[in-house]
């Protein structure tokens, strides 16, 4: 640790732009993808992480083919080891929210229909922080399955009147799964 002090103190303010580079960058980076990832819902978990494992293997080797390129006498192989496995895992990290940029950016077709709902009562946890109030459970044509909102029973009393049996969903769905737009109360179709 001392050793990397000194290095920053050595190299002046390039050094102190190259800290906040590599310290606030891939906080701001965490935020902003773990806020991608809201109201989506994947087609398939299974392709999350060879997904983020094959981004990280791929990045590594090119990152370590640049280092040998233009540092090829000042690196020895167990740095550039080093330096392969420090890329995979970080690139891998960071690229395990990619499933849920491609479902929010790429083109997708917005959908809007009537499905059946349940609740559950506590609801989905929060972590560290407790669990929701209440878990609302949507039947999900596109996905084929149930997807779980929190909810609470204040959303419930406004939203909702006595009789209404259907939630109306408005999401944007594409191959990789489907983001949740908006959802409400709705009355069943009257049948003839």
């Amino acid at each position: 640790m001392h050793n990397i002090i000194r290095e920053i103190k050595r190299l002046g303010v390039k050094g102190c732009l190259l800290t906040v580079f590599f310290i606030v960058a891939p906080l701001w980076a965490m935020t902003f993808w773990s806020g991608l990832s809201r109201n989506v819902y994947l087609a398939s978990t299974m392709n999350v992480f060879w997904l983020a494992g094959t981004v990280g293997v791929i990045a590594a080797v090119l990152i370590t083919l640049i280092a040998v390129v233009f540092f090829r006498h000042r690196l020895t192989r167990v740095q550039l080891a080093k330096l392969f496995c420090y890329s995979v895992f970080m690139i891998g990290v960071f690229s395990l929210q990619l499933p849920s940029a491609l479902v929010r950016y790429l083109p997708h077709q917005r959908l809007q229909y009537l499905t059946e709902y349940d609740v559950s009562f506590p609801g989905p946890s929060h972590g560290k922080s407790g669990r929701c109030e209440m878990g609302l459970w949507l039947k999900d044509r596109h996905l084929n399955r149930w997807i779980q909102f929190c909810s609470s029973r204040a959303w419930i009393a406004a939203n909702c009147e006595r009789g209404m049996d259907r939630i109306e969903v408005v999401e944007e769905a594409n191959q990789y799964g489907v983001r949740v737009v908006n959802y409400w109360c709705a009355w069943s179709p009257i049948k003839p």
